[in-house]
Order: structure tokens, then C-alpha cells, then sequence
């Protein structure tokens, strides 16, 4: 059996959501109406301090250019209409910032989602384009005195004692080319969650082609559903400070050209940026995650900045990066084609490891290239840890643990992209009798992000997601 290559999934998965596209016409052949024309419209002036003054409503259909640091400040909600696309300007770093107790509305639909995306043209768009969405609420935090100022250059803080804080919503949205180094280590990543309350609806987004990490949540308790992270340049899924809410189907997609130089990873999880054992810790739970890296051939993979099978200096580590004292847990989920599936890494995060405070069950590891090393390899330009002993593997292949291995992609008899087939080992195996995982979450009972091909409604990527944003033309 051939193994199955990357490059021919992201294609088949590109291609049928083109088709899906294509077939908005009724089965009698009627034309759908046009579409009716609106104007586009400035929001923020390009400085780095614009507010809106009240509440505002971005109508469809026009569209908007969003210019410099544009802030909903506390007791203003932004309400965004099915349909309206936004696009960010470059030069100015244009990037929207929600604050402590002020709110968006953004809830799309399937048919007509809400875009955020790059103010270039098509096939001149890249990551980094615009900034990207920042999100604050008053949830706890584990900062000194619970309160932080969110990286990104803005200046706005988050942080407080309402777990249940309600920032609005963001439904059917997509984030595109987003994602910008402000400074040296203070980046705005596509969507930024500064303690972020369970009160707010996350469901159905997703963030392409982000020049930072795609999801970044530092402290908070939101909850989401439906996540896609897709072509990201730094990590997908990054948890910090005490984050705290619960995530289930998620999908990320790695382009095999765009990576860090810091090395990417699909997650990356701290308590803090000390490994203190600060409260409340990371205990964030994730469940139904399928995560896709850029190794088509573990047995041949080499990466090294400027060597790995491209010409790009893409870098790439972990499918899970687990350190500082993290009590992350994943359950019934699928780590795929990364050159490591797992790192636990340091003592205190094994401790937690072994004890149940971090968790790694009934998820499955495939066509990585080593599936589980203690540290991470960048830092001395090392693919693999040559040391022999690995208590990464023995947590996670314990008895009882429900993980499985296996050595391609093919063996995990998806149907040509990223769903499995009713034989596949994802069909089957997941489990909910952790008390992590015994409230909020849908009991399924496959592993990974999507259920067999054979049930009705198994691609919920279907009609709001785009998987080329790049050739996509917008309203100008």
C-alpha cells in the first residue's frame, strides 16, 4: 500500500470544497438573484488609538477597509451582519480590538459567512497582511494580580473574576492573512483571546494563512466548537495563562512551506511563560482535534531551516508541545505527519502527566517521523533527541490509555482527504468516562474532528469554510 501524500489531500480537500461552492443554483436550474451591490467604507482612520463612539452595525453589502487600531471600548457593542466582508489594511497594521466590556456581534451563516481578510488583491495576499482579532473579557486570568496588558502593541488589559463574561459572538467567520510581529516576541495572532468569558459563543471560524499562531487564548473560560486552522505560520492551537475552556472539532492543516523560525507546532501549551504552578492553571480540555503536519514520508523527512524538501526555511517540531507546567488535556483525537506527535517536556509537566492533571487519551498518532520525545530540538538544531529514555512514550502508550500508533497516513483509511471511512481506525475508540470530559461535550464515538464519510452531515467544513482564500476575489 502506497503511503498517502499530503500534498494529494490538501488538493482533493481544496477541490471538493470548490465543488460544494459551485452548487448554489436549485435543482430546476434557476439562477440564484444577483447579489446586490454596496459601497465600501472606512472603519478606523489608520492611527493606532480610532474607538467607535457607539454601538455600530457593518451592514451588508457593503464592504469595509479597516485602517490602523480600531477598539470597541467597554459598554459599545460592533455588530457585524451576515455576509460583510472586511478587509485590513497593510501599512497600518489594522487590527480590531474588542476590550473588557465591550462586545461583537459577528454571527454569519453557512451561506453567508463574515470574512475578515487582506486589503491585496488576490494572488498577491500573504500572511501577515493586516493584524488580526483581539477579543478581552473579564474572566480569571494567572498573571500577578489576575490582570494583564494583551501582547500585540495595543493597549488594552484583560483579566477579572467573571468566568461567565460575555464578549458577543463570532459564528460562520473566517480570518485570512492576519497575524503580525508588532515587536520582538509581542505579536497579534489571527484570533487573540485575552481571558475570554464562557458567556461568549465561538463557533465555526476559521483562520488561514495567519502569520503568527492561528488561535492564541491567554487565561479565560470560552468554549468553541468547529475551529479550522489552516496554512498557519507559528503554532495553531497556543494556550496560556491559565486558559481554562473546552474546544471540540478542530482541524489544522500545515503547508509544508510556512513555518517558524522559532519552529511550529500544532499545539503549544504553558502554564505561563515561568512553568509556575500559578492558578488557575492551563487546564483547558480539547476533544475531536485532527491535526495534519507537512511530513509525506517519515522515513525520509529531513528538517533543517533551509533543508527540509523545499525551498522555504520552514521549521517544524510537534503535533503536541506540552511544557511549563501545562495541565492541557486532549482526548479522542488524531495527531498526523508531524516530524514528533508528542512532547511532554520537563518535570513538573510529566508530574502533572502522571498524576491527571494533564491528559493524553484514546488519541492517535500517525505518519510522524518519531512519534514521542522529552524535549524540544530546535534549541541545539537536532531533529530527534538522542537520548534513549523517553517518559513521554511510557505516559502515553500506559495501559489503559487508549492511544494507538501507526507508521503512514495511509494506514488510517481516510477517503482521499481528511475524513475516515467507516473502516478507519477513527470511526471507532473514543471515550467520555473521563470526568474531564463528562459535561459540555457531544459523545461521539469516533476519534478525530470528523465522523465516518457514511454519516449524514460529516463535513461541517462544508459551504462557510474556504481552503483558498488566496484566488478568492472579494468586493473591492
Amino acid at each position: 500500500m502506497k503511503v498517502l501524500k499530503l500534498a494529494g489531500i490538501l488538493f482533493l480537500l481544496s477541490a471538493g470544497s470548490l465543488l460544494c461552492a459551485g452548487c448554489s443554483d436549485d435543482d430546476n436550474g434557476n439562477k440564484p438573484e444577483p447579489e446586490p451591490e454596496g459601497k465600501v467604507q472606512d472603519l478606523g482612520d489608520g492611527s493606532q488609538s480610532y474607538e467607535i463612539t457607539g454601538n455600530l452595525t457593518l451592514e451588508y453589502p457593503n464592504t469595509y477597509i479597516l485602517k490602523g487600531f480600531v477598539y470597541v471600548p467597554e459598554g459599545k457593542t460592533l455588530t457585524v451582519e451576515p455576509g460583510v466582508v472586511i478587509r485590513g489594511d497593510k501599512a497600518s497594521k489594522a487590527t480590531l480590538i474588542v476590550e473588557r466590556g465591550g462586545k461583537i456581534m459577528a454571527k454569519g451563516t453557512a451561506e453567508r459567512p463574515i470574512v475578515f481578510t487582506s486589503n491585496q488583491a488576490e494572488g498577491s495576499r500573504k500572511p501577515g497582511d493586516w493584524g488580526g482579532l483581539i477579543i478581552l473579557g473579564k474572566a480569571p486570568n494567572n498573571a500577578p494580580g489576575g490582570e494583564q496588558t494583551i501582547e500585540g502593541g495595543v493597549r488594552s488589559k484583560h483579566g477579572g473574576t467573571n468566568a461567565h463574561d460575555n464578549s458577543g459572538a463570532l459564528e460562520y467567520v473566517r480570518v485570512e492573512f492576519a497575524g503580525i510581529e508588532y515587536s520582538t516576541d509581542n505579536e497579534i495572532n489571527g484570533i487573540t483571546f485575552g481571558s475570554v468569558g464562557d458567556g461568549t459563543v465561538i463557533d465555526h471560524v476559521q483562520v488561514s494563512y495567519c502569520g503568527d499562531d492561528s488561535f492564541e487564548w491567554f487565561g479565560g473560560t470560552v468554549n468553541a466548537k468547529h475551529l479550522i486552522a489552516w496554512h498557519g505560520w507559528d503554532d495553531d492551537f497556543d494556550t496560556d495563562n491559565g486558559f481554562s475552556g473546552k474546544i471540540q472539532y478542530a482541524l489544522s492543516v500545515r503547508n509544508p512551506q510556512i513555518g517558524d523560525k522559532s519552529a511550529s507546532n500544532s499545539f503549544e501549551s504553558d502554564n505561563n511563560s515561568s512553568g509556575s504552578d500559578a492558578t488557575p492553571l492551563t487546564g483547558c480540555v480539547f476533544a475531536n482535534v485532527s491535526i495534519f503536519g507537512p511530513v509525506s514520508n517519515p522515513s525520509s523527512y529531513v528538517d533543517r531551516a533551509g533543508d527540509n524538501g523545499s525551498s522555504s526555511n520552514a521549521r517544524f517540531q510537534a503535533g503536541l508541545h506540552l511544557r511549563r507546567s501545562t495541565s492541557l488535556s486532549i482526548f479522542n483525537s488524531l495527531s498526523a505527519a508531524f516530524p514528533i506527535g508528542a512532547i511532554i517536556e520537563g518535570t513538573a509537566s510529566h508530574e502533572l502527566a502522571n498524576s491527571g492533571g494533564l491528559n493524553v487519551a484514546n488519541t492517535v498518532f500517525a505518519g510522524h517521523v518519531r512519534n514521542f520525545q522529552d524535549k524540544q530540538y530546535w534549541s541545539n538544531n537536532t531533529v530527534l533527541d538522542p537520548e534513549p529514555t523517553n517518559a513521554t512514550e511510557t505516559y502515553i502508550m500506559r495501559t489503559g490509555g487508549g492511544n494507538q500508533t501507526f507508521a503512514t497516513l495511509a494506514d488510517l483509511k481516510l477517503n482521499g482527504n481528511y475524513y475516515p471511512a467507516s473502516d478507519s481506525p477513527l470511526a471507532t475508540g473514543a471515550s467520555w468516562t473521563n470526568t474531564k470530559v463528562s459535561s459540555w461535550f457531544d459523545k461521539v464515538a469516533y476519534r478525530g474532528a470528523f465522523a465516518p464519510t457514511e454519516t449524514a452531515g460529516s463535513n461541517w467544513t462544508a459551504g462557510w469554510a474556504n481552503f483558498d482564500p488566496q484566488n478568492t476575489v472579494y468586493p473591492r
